[in-house]
């Protein structure tokens, strides 16, 4: 039986920490924004390129010229990484909690949020101890007040290290973690390889960002902090592991092979424990890399990486990863990895432990909350980038879990696209951009299955495309992608 009983809620305050790509860096003299003013790409194409050669020059590490000064408030779209949605959508959501943030001087009679931009490039025992610093201010003008944090992504590794290596354990009593990696990602290991596919449109792909990419990401200690480091995710040819920390010929000289290792031995370092009540909160039903497997030319020479992908992730982290080992709980979301802080049954999960569980006595249905365990499901698109006017497959397999797993015949399943954000580079449209919607239709001859078309609209740019998936006897389920628009080169 639930207990109802309210409690009181401690005085605290929360930090907020972003993950990969999710902090904005300036120039600390000139005050130019390096990563990312979206305003400063040039309206004419020809001078893309020399845009695209001049961001990643500033942006190589070290440069100790650009600082962070806030979180990222505009969409991120760099696949394979991530689409990632922006920071502001948690904090105008915490606000509604009743939470000031980023206060100057902190109402006594409301709970504070602040914000942690960091440098993510850098080795993230700088930024943990860079938080270290931070706490310690704001624990100034909180006296005696529990530190709680909610970190995505690579916060959460900046967060544990904090936590465990820099005495924050005996300040933070709540960490929320969300899709956060304890054992890296096979992503990290494929923008390493072979750059980005996109930056943040399909028509900068002519300027050799796959290489450009690559070459910048090879300077950031963190991405290779965030490399798996326990599960053998390479195979050769003969299906024989490969350990890219000792077989490093991937790498172009001792420089990236010292930060390779040292990338190690911050994993190995941090471990798994947690001194804290940890919360862990990942995304599932997405397809995700998964394992490589390796073409190895002669003399060693890695000439190319096979991927493959499996639904068991949220896009970005393996579900193996994500969900931390030692935390107090485990909590599934049908969501991705660059949206799963503004998911809206994530919102409403905070709002019950960050608020409600501490005033009126109040039972907070998980069913409808968490994923359902009596239903799986994979909504998929055939693609990231669509052209104006061309189709958009929509996929759905929907099963009861069992043995073998029993399909679902009788589903109701909507899609709708709607207008999100202009691409980099263009101007606004002039007039509202429609929405459009579809019903997925069940297939006779594959029980279980369910597809739709919706047409890519005229209109370039960011669109969210919202699923909702209705069955008798479970809460409807919300599923949510980020897409882009956009004439191909």
């Amino acid at each position: 039986m639930n207990d109802t009983t309210p409690i009181t809620r401690p005085d605290h305050f929360l930090v907020i920490l972003p993950g990969w790509m999710g902090s904005k860096l300036r120039d600390r003299t000139t005050g130019e924004i390096a990563w990312i003013d979206f305003a400063s790409i040039p309206w004419n194409p020809f001078e893309w390129d020399g845009w695209v050669a001049s961001f990643c020059a500033r942006l190589a590490y070290p440069n100790d010229q650009l600082e962070p000064f806030a979180v990222m408030d505009e969409v991120v779209f760099v696949p394979p990484w991530a689409r990632q949605e922006h920071y502001n959508r948690l904090i105008t959501a915490l606000q509604q909690m009743g939470y000031q943030t980023d206060p100057a001087q902190p109402n006594a009679d409301q709970p504070c949020a602040y914000t942690f931009p960091y440098d993510w490039r850098q080795d993230n025992r700088i930024s943990a101890r860079q938080l270290r610093d931070a706490v310690d201010r704001w624990r100034q003008q909180h006296p005696g007040a529990q530190v709680w944090m909610i970190a995505h992504s690579n916060g959460g590794l900046v967060a544990r290290w904090y936590i465990e290596k820099e005495g924050g354990k005996a300040h933070v009593t709540r960490l929320l973690v969300m899709g956060s990696p304890w054992d890296g990602t096979p992503v990290a290991m494929r923008v390493l390889f072979s750059g980005l596919e996109t930056l943040f449109r399909q028509r900068f792909d002519l300027f050799d960002i796959p290489r450009r990419t690559r070459d910048l990401v090879r300077t950031f200690p963190s991405m290779y902090q965030l490399l798996p480091h326990q599960e053998a995710f390479l195979r050769d040819g003969n299906s024989q592991p490969i350990d890219p920390f000792t077989q490093n010929t991937w790498l172009e000289d001792d420089t990236q092979r010292q930060l390779l290792l040292d990338g190690l031995r911050f994993n190995q370092e941090l471990g798994v424990e947690s001194s804290v009540e940890t919360l862990c909160f990942f995304g599932r039903k997405q397809e995700t890399l998964a394992a490589g497997m390796v073409r190895i030319a002669a003399g060693g020479q890695w000439q190319s990486i096979e991927w493959t992908e499996t639904e068991i992730g949220d896009g970005t982290i393996r579900e193996r990863s994500a969900v931390h080992p030692d935390a107090d709980q485990k909590l599934p979301f049908v969501t991705s990895h660059g949206d799963i802080y503004v998911f809206p049954p994530v919102l409403e999960f905070l709002q019950w432990e960050l608020v409600d569980r501490y005033g009126p006595a109040v039972v907070l249905s998980t069913r409808t909350l968490l994923i359902s365990d009596d239903l799986q499901v994979q909504f998929t698109t055939d693609q990231d980038i669509y052209a104006p006017g061309l189709p958009i497959a929509l996929s759905c397999r929907l099963q009861r879990p069992g043995q073998p797993p029993q399909p679902v015949t009788q589903a109701s399943i909507t899609a709708r696209l709607t207008w999100r954000d202009v691409l980099p580079g263009d101007a606004p449209p002039t007039m509202p951009v429609d929405e459009v919607s579809t019903a997925l239709s069940p297939m006779p001859a594959e029980p279980g299955q369910y597809q739709g078309t919706l047409t890519a609209p005229l209109v370039p740019g960011y669109y969210t495309l919202n699923a909702t998936i209705k069955v008798t006897d479970s809460e409807p389920i919300q599923v949510q992608e980020l897409l882009a628009v956009e004439a191909t080169p």
